[in-house]
């Protein structure tokens, strides 16, 4: 048996195992500024993925124009060139030799053999304007059976000769004339099913199973493009995912300098939905916001990848709003289907799109002058990009005052160096106070049971600890009258609660 005196409550300690040290000083280095990971990681990761993405998605116009010899009545007929209809919508390169994917409906004006249609939509638009002052001295009822005379006249109809014009518009400002390969028009409630045939401009017989796709050309080669996946059929409920495209609000606000209108908007959402259109196709619901002009547009997984196409969102009965929070887009197994009818093959692999990834890669790693490089290579492929000058410019502004070690490289490998450091201070700290350098300066001594019946019978102010664990505290057949009991195999820091005046001692009984 021992004794120690002067026991006191703040000298009971419990010594860590040399793991938990370990594991504080590992928490510490993930803690330290550049080592990325959790949200802030996840960030970063989405921009990259846009920022990658955005050279190979391309604002479609499609332009319809007329020239119309109207006649009003009896009198002199009148040429008109009214302004012609116009609309836009997104797309997609993915062949780095000019072939694009949108939807069917961006394209369907400039494409489909829809004079008669178009024809009278114009002939509706001018012919009130135009012969005006024939009828304003006729009666209402007159005025308005004349107009539809006007309107029926087969020698007006025969007299408007329309111009169609298909664009693919780079974010570069570069414009390029399309020409439509592969086409299936938006879903009609009306239209037959089982994808009968219609006619189709250049290209005979079109399919119109309204799968809402085309796929265009355009007369040039190493061109941006974006990554397609495989499939979407590994797509989980609640998966985040973005959308790039050229809403019209966007793209013509009043407010915003047309310097910046080939510039890519981007929606970020999550797959909200797997539903089934009125043909019986699969389609992905998303809460992504999507607007005219957005149709055709690609969404992409956290990966870069696109995993289908805008195709129709959710308007007000009037449909002249949209309710955003349901939107649907194509499937990419679309997209690979109508590219295996014209025999392509989409691919990323360009040297310009290698040398952008390089960059953006490189700038996220940190490693700044290589992507200043990177950038620089691929701007002489081709120019003109804003995401690709802005990146250049950060870039070198950060490369300016790096080492040649590598900017995060350095700053994760700095921040491991200072987490061992921590490491091997914490373990330290935690082994001193059983070193000669912080040892206890109370007396301790081993003494013998008689010493201890001295001591209680002279009155001594000594406290008795009993320390034996087990059952050789419990089979023993020595039992010290008035011990404090504490078990060595249930120990508790309360259970070491001894209180004795400074001048006293506690004697403890060990195994």
């Amino acid at each position: 048996m021992g004794s120690q005196g002067q026991l006191r409550e703040d000298r009971v300690t419990f010594r860590r195992p040399p793991c938990t040290s370990l594991l504080i000083s590992l928490w510490i280095v993930l803690a330290l500024p550049g080592y990325s990971l959790g949200a802030g990681r996840g960030e970063a990761d989405l921009e990259a993925s846009i920022l990658r993405a955005k050279p190979g998605v391309v604002l479609i116009s499609s332009e319809v124009g007329a020239e119309m010899t109207l006649r009003c009545g009896p009198g002199a007929t009148r040429t008109l060139m009214p302004d012609p209809l116009y609309e836009t919508g997104s797309g997609f390169i993915i062949h780095p030799d000019g072939y694009i994917a949108t939807n069917g409906h961006v394209v369907a004006r400039s494409y489909e053999m829809n004079e008669r249609m178009l024809g009278d939509e114009f002939l509706e638009r001018t012919a009130a304007e135009a012969c005006g002052a024939d009828l304003a001295a006729l009666p209402e009822d007159q005025r308005k059976a004349r107009l539809r005379a006007i309107m029926a006249d087969p020698g007006n109809r025969m007299r408007i000769r329309l111009t169609k014009k298909l664009q693919v518009h780079l974010s570069t400002g570069k414009i390029y004339a399309a020409q439509v390969l592969a086409y299936s028009p938006a879903i009609d409630p009306d239209a037959p099913r089982g994808g009968s045939k219609g006619a189709g401009g250049d290209m005979g017989p079109m399919d119109t199973s309204g799968k809402d796709i085309a796929i265009l050309k355009i007369a040039e080669s190493n061109l941006p493009t974006v990554r397609l996946a495989a499939n979407s059929t590994g797509l989980q409920l609640g998966e985040q995912l973005f959308i790039l495209g050229y809403p019209g609000v966007v793209l013509n606000h009043d407010f915003l300098s047309r310097k910046s209108a080939l510039e890519a908007s981007v929606t970020v959402g999550r797959v909200s939905g797997f539903k089934v259109d009125i043909t019986d196709r699969r389609v992905i619901q998303t809460d992504a916001a999507i607007s005219w002009g957005n149709s055709g547009g690609p969404a992409f997984n956290l990966r870069g990848e696109v995993i289908g196409a805008a195709t129709f969102i959710s308007t007000t009965s009037e449909g002249d709003q949209a309710i955003q929070g349901f939107n649907f887009l194509i499937p990419v197994e679309t997209v690979h289907a109508y590219a295996r009818q014209i025999s392509l093959v989409p691919t990323a692999d360009s040297s310009f799109t290698q040398k952008w990834e390089q960059a953006v890669n490189s700038y996220f790693q940190g490693d700044y002058r290589a992507a200043a490089r990177s950038v620089e290579e691929a701007e002489r492929i081709m120019p003109g990009f804003a995401d690709l000058m802005r990146l250049r410019i950060e870039a070198g502004m950060r490369g300016e005052g790096q080492s040649g070690f590598g900017g995060r490289g350095l700053t994760v490998w700095i921040g491991l160096g200072t987490g061992l450091l921590l490491a091997v201070f914490v373990v330290v700290l935690w082994r001193v106070p059983r070193s000669r350098f912080w040892r206890p300066r109370e007396r301790v001594e081993h003494i013998s049971p008689e010493q201890v019946r001295r001591r209680l019978d002279g009155g001594s102010a000594v406290a008795l600890l009993d320390a034996r664990g087990g059952k050789k505290f419990t089979e023993s057949p020595v039992q010290a009258v008035g011990a404090i009991r504490y078990d060595v195999e249930r120990s508790s820091p309360q259970a070491l609660r001894v209180q004795i005046a400074p001048s006293g001692e506690v004697i403890v009984y060990c195994d």
